[in-house]
This record gives C-alpha cells, structure tokens and sequence, in this order.
C-alpha cells in the first residue's frame, strides 16, 4: 500500500521504514496498522485460488521496484532542478549581468534595479526595487518529477506556489513531464508559460527561447534577443 494511505487509514509509517525513528512506537498505532496489512495481505490470499508464498514473494519485489522507479525519477528530477539554476547562474555571469551576490548564493543583484533569488518555493523569485519599495514581478516554479503517476500531485503544489504570488505577478513552470490532463488543468488555471525540463537541459532553441522569456519580456535586463 501506498505510505500516504497507510497513514490517512491508521499512522504514517514514514519513519519507521526508514529507521530514522527515535522514540518508542505507539502500541496503538502499532495494533492499528498491523490490523491494516493483515486485512490487505489476508484479502489477497482469499481472494486468488493459486496463492504461495512465492507469489507473495514475487508481488513484493515488483512493489520494491515499482517505489525505487518513482522515487529515482524524482531523485533525477531534484539533480535537474539544481542543473537548471546553475546553467541559469552561469548564463547571467557571462553575460555579465550579476552585478553582486551573496557568500551562499542565493542572492543575486541584476541590472536596472532586478533581484533574483534562489529559494525552496518558489524556485526563484525575481524582485524589482523602485522608489525605495520592492515587488515581486517575476516567479520560476521547477518540478523536476518524472513519475507521471505523481504528475497531480505535484499541480496542486505548484498553484499553491503560484497562488502566493502578488497579483500581475508572472509564474513560469519548468515541469520534468506535462500529461494531458496536467496540461488541461494549466490551461484553465491561466497558466501559459511552461517548458519542459529536459529541453531546457539539452540546450539549444528551447533554453534560448526561456532565456529571452525570463529576462528580455518578463525581467527587463538586457535589450536584445538571443
């Protein structure tokens, strides 16, 4: 079973399995979700007439593998996430156009008066100083999952990102998959500039034409197209 419904039916079991927890276990939430496996395992046995214990065996290791392949895919995902900042780092330092930074770099001073920042949510946030008063102007939200069964889950985090942002605001994704019913649900929600993760990461026409959406059209620091 899944650990979010394990822990949505009984107790989260997230510490357990990985053997980070350091307090004794509740002996009720113990019974609770041992009850909950039971009911799961034992329905599975009654319910198939050929059932052994190296049918058994064989459903758990393809459970192993099936959780390995989603968690290496957003274990890929999060490695991209920190590529596209640092490509994004580099392309400024060459153009020239980090005026200064701070000692942890995630602090970066832009021309005419533009502050980008390397945060958790959003992935980088864009300020503009005027007038002694700073806004954000700009947001860039990096999704990194490959897992297309996660794809949902990861929309409803990213308009809760985006819902945060001050009106006329603009959100950008970079999501490392787009289904159908993902892309269906951005349109509805308005949101329009979105790329695809890997295409930013092999370069070329589409990581030039985000550049030029990020900082000629949306964050003004440089006059001419790439």
């Amino acid at each position: 079973m899944p650990r979010k419904r394990v822990a949505d039916i009984a107790a989260s079991v997230d510490s357990w399995e990985r053997g980070t927890r350091t307090t004794p276990i509740n002996y009720g939430q113990s019974i609770q979700v041992a009850q909950l496996y039971n009911a799961v395992i034992s329905s599975v046995i009654e319910g198939s007439s050929n059932w052994t214990i190296e049918n058994g065996y064989r459903n758990i290791i393809a459970n192993i593998g099936i959780g390995l392949d989603g968690t290496m895919r957003n274990v890929i995902g999060q490695d991209a996430e920190n590529l596209v900042k640092i490509r994004i780092k580099e392309w400024l330092q060459d153009e020239q156009l980090i005026l200064s930074g701070n000692r942890e770099g995630t602090q970066f001073s832009l021309p005419n008066g533009y502050s980008m920042y390397y945060r958790s949510e959003p992935d980088i946030e864009f300020r503009h100083t005027a007038q002694c008063s700073s806004s954000i102007v700009a947001t860039i939200e990096i999704k990194g999952g490959k897992d297309p069964a996660g794809a949902l889950e990861r929309l409803g985090a990213i308009h809760k990102s985006f819902e945060a942002t001050p009106p006329g605001c603009t959100n950008i994704l970079v999501a490392g998959i787009f289904t159908h019913e993902m892309r269906e649900r951005l349109d509805e929600a308005g949101i329009t500039k979105t790329f695809l993760l890997d295409d930013l990461i092999r370069g070329g026409r589409p990581w030039i034409a985000f550049l030029n959406e990020v900082f000629h059209y949306t964050v003004r620091i440089t006059d001419k197209l790439f």
